[in-house]
C-alpha cells in the first residue's frame, strides 16, 4: 500500500529519501565490488582454474566455485554466410523469439473492436514491473 503524504512534508521526505537512496546507490555499488574481488581471491586461493563448477571441502565448509563461459554468435556474420560451417559441426541452432510492442499494445487494448481486445485479453498480461527511481545532478 502507498504511503499518502502531506503535501507540506512532502519537499522533506523527497530530499531524506533521495539522500537514502543516494548513499545506499553508493555503498551497493561498493558492496558489488568487494563482492567480486572476494569471490576471485576465494577462487585463486582454492586454485580453481577452470570453467565449470565444483565444490571444494574447506574446513567446516563447502565452497561451490562456478566459472562459467559466456558464449555468442556474431548473427550478422552467421547470416550473411561470410563464414561457412559444415552441418555436421554447426552447433547453432535457430529459434523465433516473439516481442510485444508495448505502445501497440496499449493503443490496441483500449481502442480495438472488442473481438481483437478479447483475444489480445487472452494472450496478453499485463502488470506493474519493479518500480526504480534514478537520480542525477541537474546541473
Amino acid at each position: 500500500m502507498r504511503q499518502q503524504i502531506e503535501v507540506n512534508d512532502r519537499a522533506q521526505v523527497l530530499d531524506e529519501s533521495i539522500k537514502r537512496l543516494e548513499y545506499v546507490n553508493k555503498k551497493l555499488a561498493s558492496l558489488l565490488a568487494e563482492k567480486e574481488a572476494l569471490t576471485q581471491t576465494i577462487i585463486d586461493a582454492i586454485g580453481h582454474d577452470y570453467e565449470g563448477e565444483r565444490t571444494y571441502r574447506v574446513g567446516l565448509r563447502k565452497i561451490t566455485c562456478k566459472t562459467p563461459m559466456i558464449f555468442s554468435l556474431d548473427k550478422k556474420k552467421y547470416e550473411s554466410n561470410e563464414v561457412y560451417v559444415p552441418e555436421e559441426f554447426n552447433p547453432i541452432e535457430h529459434s523465433v523469439s516473439y516481442k510485444l510492442n508495448k505502445k501497440l499494445c496499449e493503443e490496441y487494448l483500449s481502442s480495438a473492436p472488442e473481438s481483437a481486445r478479447n483475444a489480445l485479453l487472452e494472450l496478453i498480461t499485463k502488470k506493474p514491473g519493479k518500480p526504480s527511481v534514478s537520480i542525477t545532478d541537474a546541473v
